[in-house]
């Protein structure tokens, strides 16, 4: 049973990878750009459980190559084209890349859902030597106090109890994840977005937990919520700054 909830959370139907590809933020420019200052112009990347490919079209705006590749074949079906990106279909914990080739790994939003014991042997075998290790992640949604309220009353008690093992690894930053690589401090990162209550809900409804809780007992729960929090939001027809608590790892083999 736990080798399936991990399977099917890190794989995506058609319609799912879709949505995931609209509601998801994209990640802070400022960190492609940090992240290109650490190795060579000319950098070979792999950014590994691409999805939909937020990550890797950014990627490919600081680096002359990105090697994309996702374990879901719909996430992949459903990335953006870039003519610098190669997406391919495999997991990360076992890939078809040479040894030694890359001089960044990036890993977004996904590390705790890996077998880390099987990545991080694969990742000694395709990082060059000196080459740099990179995850990131966000753990909450924080628009303000009437929306957080809605959303944690209205929400969350109907998610408790179908929030995967892994998605604590997440909340707690990975900070109990031990990363066999020496990390390096990394700067600070803001990300936000200017979303609609529309748009916020859509990306509560991609939430691992609300997933499975649809998929046993449907959306009604999110159908309830909807017009509390459209109450509750300060400017109901207009876009509002959502903050999403966001962190980085990085570092290199000894």
């Amino acid at each position: 049973m736990q080798l399936e909830l991990e399977v099917s959370m890190r794989t995506f139907d058609g319609q799912s990878s879709i949505s995931y590809s609209r509601t998801r933020p994209m990640y802070p420019a400022e960190l492609y750009y940090w992240l290109s200052q650490q190795v060579p112009s000319s950098s070979v990347v792999w950014d590994c459980a691409c999805g939909t490919g937020q990550a890797s079209v950014d990627l490919a705006a600081y680096f002359d190559r990105v090697e994309a590749s996702d374990i879901s074949e719909s996430q992949v079906t459903a990335a953006t084209p870039h003519r610098k990106v190669n997406y391919q279909v495999f997991p990360a914990e076992k890939t078809l890349y040479p040894d030694h080739y890359f001089d960044v790994v990036c890993v977004a939003h996904a590390l705790h859902w890996f077998d880390l014991d099987a990545f991080w042997a694969e990742l000694r075998r395709v990082l060059k030597p000196g080459g740099i290790f990179v995850c990131w992640g966000y753990n909450w949604l924080q628009v303000g106090d009437a929306e957080d309220k809605a959303i944690a009353e209205t929400v969350l008690p109907h998610l408790a109890p179908y929030w995967p093992p892994q998605s604590r690894l997440l909340w707690n930053q990975y900070r109990d994840i031990e990363f066999p690589l020496e990390l390096i401090d990394v700067p600070q990162f803001e990300l936000n977005c200017h979303w609609s209550v529309t748009q916020t809900l859509d990306f509560i409804r991609t939430w691992s937990a609300s997933q499975l809780r649809i998929q046993e007992h449907g959306d009604d729960f999110l159908l309830n919520a909807s017009p509390i929090i459209r109450e509750a939001w300060s400017e109901p027809t207009k876009k509002q700054q959502i903050h999403l608590p966001f962190f980085v790892k990085a570092g290199r083999f000894s």
